[in-house]
């Protein structure tokens, strides 16, 4: 493990655990306290996206040390302090995605599977006492990037494929409404009765997609039904079954979200997807689970696979078609013997 992989955890840790738990759990869930948070995020994004960057290292230091400091005051914060954090992270992370982008993927694994087992292990400790937790990490991440290297950046054009994006956006949405209902519900609190059997298939779920790489695309067609089986689990209730299937699904759909994102390679187009990817989808996402109105997760999902459906019908017609168009073709120009 490498200051890169050190630095990239503790900053996921530091979402998982305070910027997406804790102020939440903090606040009470109440949106009227926490609707500058993903105001905040989005701006940083923005705003990363739209400047230029000659000195990211500089950048970095200047953030995870207002960080530090807004740690100092956790969990005391006014709507203007939550705008500040939603715009740390929202900055830093084009930046941690950009500074990644020559890192092997076992080192992406790595990561994200001390994130996922750390933040699990941590995840019933009390929303209020999180202030030490906040101030270490952002130690961390300051000690890991003083040992980095970056090399100079480059203005490289990406292009983004909407499809892609629109998938992305999905997964996001899904995992956070899931994951807000199940935080606020008594009766499947899975963290709290089955942690080990949680951090191990999040593990699971991180050595499979390194172990066996597909695109985004090809992915979806498994991924999407392991989010419907989810949300059965959840719905008829059976906890243990829902502590296997949804964190593997978690572990596996991120290492494939982190690596499209990273390999996005330009920092414009990553802040840009962050704002649709990490800001938006969840921000719907945790509305929906806040005023419990899950019903709308359920309608989405029935819109997606008519929508596939069709897509998918029009598409066999069309080859079908041109199939026939072209043995009628060859029937006509077939030479008379």
């Amino acid at each position: 493990m490498n200051a890169y992989t050190l630095l990239l955890s503790a900053q996921l840790l530091y979402y998982l655990l305070i910027t997406q738990t804790g102020v939440v759990g903090a606040f009470d869930s109440h949106i009227h306290d926490l609707y500058t948070l993903p105001i905040g995020g989005v701006l940083g994004s923005l705003f990363a996206a739209f400047i230029k960057h000659n000195h990211i290292k500089i950048e970095l230091y200047a953030l995870l040390f207002c960080q530090l400091l807004l740690s100092l005051f956790y969990p005391h914060y006014s709507l203007l302090w939550i705008l500040l954090l939603g715009f740390i992270v929202g900055y830093t992370t084009p930046l941690l995605f950009f500074i990644f982008k020559d890192q092997k993927k076992i080192n992406l694994a790595i990561g994200l599977g001390l994130s996922y087992a750390i933040g699990t292990a941590l995840y019933s400790y009390p929303f209020e006492q999180r202030d030490s937790i906040a101030f270490v990490l952002s130690v961390i991440s300051i000690a890991s990037l003083f040992f980095l290297e970056l090399k100079p950046t480059k203005k490289i054009e990406e292009k983004v494929d909407g499809k892609i994006i629109a998938i992305l956006v999905l997964w996001i949405f899904a995992d956070s409404a899931l994951f807000e209902t199940l935080s606020r519900s008594s009766d499947m609190d899975i963290w709290s009765h089955y942690t080990l059997t949680i951090i191990t298939f999040h593990i699971i779920g991180i050595l499979v997609a390194y172990k066996y790489p597909m695109d985004v695309v090809k992915k979806h067609r498994i991924i999407f039904p392991l989010f419907l089986l989810s949300y059965l689990l959840f719905t008829i209730k059976i906890p243990i079954l829902l502590a296997i299937i949804y964190p593997f699904t978690i572990s596996y759909y991120n290492f494939s979200l982190f690596r499209y994102i990273i390999n996005l390679n330009n920092i414009k187009t990553i802040g840009i997807a962050m704002v649709l990817v990490g800001w938006v989808a969840t921000s719907l996402a945790n509305a929906i689970a806040l005023e419990k109105q899950i019903w709308i997760v359920y309608l989405i999902f029935a819109l997606f696979c008519a929508t596939f459906f069709i897509l998918n019908r029009r598409k066999y017609e069309k080859s079908n078609h041109s199939t026939h168009a072209y043995k009628r073709f060859h029937t006509r120009t077939k030479p008379q013997i």
